[in-house]
């Protein structure tokens, strides 16, 4: 068995969830795939089209080409402290959708999230100020949370809305939770 081969273009949204939901499997199960990473560099050295887009933590425990088991050319990740849909990340689906193909967007989530934990308990870092930026735009969306877990699944929740009002996505938008102690990816 073999990564999802970069240079086929994957045609539907639900082809794609698919090869997310059976990668993790794979990934949980530790039944990886070897990668054939000079095949796939040869196969994208002038080209790209990525199946899904993924907005993911930038949690170092959190790598979706891992988690999803997928080879190069096959995933479109942005990763931000927090799965945070801000402007940037909003126009890079909007490329990866309109220009390079993929089928779907999911954001993910994940347990212990430092910026969704301190968002919730209100942490002041005022001296960085883009940090800070950060916790606020999450504590507004986790503030009537009760638990910090909660927060994590209604900031995931927010950010898949936020993706499915912007301007020119029109293609599926999921979320999900990764658990950074068992590698599950849940889905919501």
């Amino acid at each position: 068995m073999k990564h999802q081969d970069p240079a086929v273009k994957v045609t539907n949204a639900d082809e794609a969830l698919k090869l997310l939901k059976d990668g993790n499997a794979r990934f949980v199960a530790n039944k990886l795939i070897a990668p054939n990473h000079p095949e796939a560099l040869k196969k994208t050295g002038n080209q790209q089209s990525p199946f899904a887009a993924i907005l993911a933590c930038a949690d170092s425990r959190c790598a979706p080409e891992f988690y999803f088991d997928q080879g190069i050319g096959n995933l479109f990740v942005v990763r931000n402290a927090g799965n945070y849909a801000d402007a940037e990340a909003i126009g890079s689906f909007q490329f990866a959708a309109n220009v390079l193909g993929a089928q779907i967007i999911v954001v993910v989530g994940h347990t212990e999230c430092g910026a969704v934990f301190n968002a919730h308990d209100g942490t002041q870092v005022g001296e960085l100020g883009e940090l800070q930026g950060i916790l606020d735009n999450i504590a507004g969306i986790v503030k009537t949370c009760t638990t910090k877990d909660e927060g994590i699944v209604a900031n995931v929740k927010a950010q898949v809305q936020t993706l499915k009002n912007a301007k020119g996505i029109t293609i599926p938008v999921h979320g999900a939770v990764y658990n950074v102690a068992t590698g599950e990816v849940t889905w919501i």
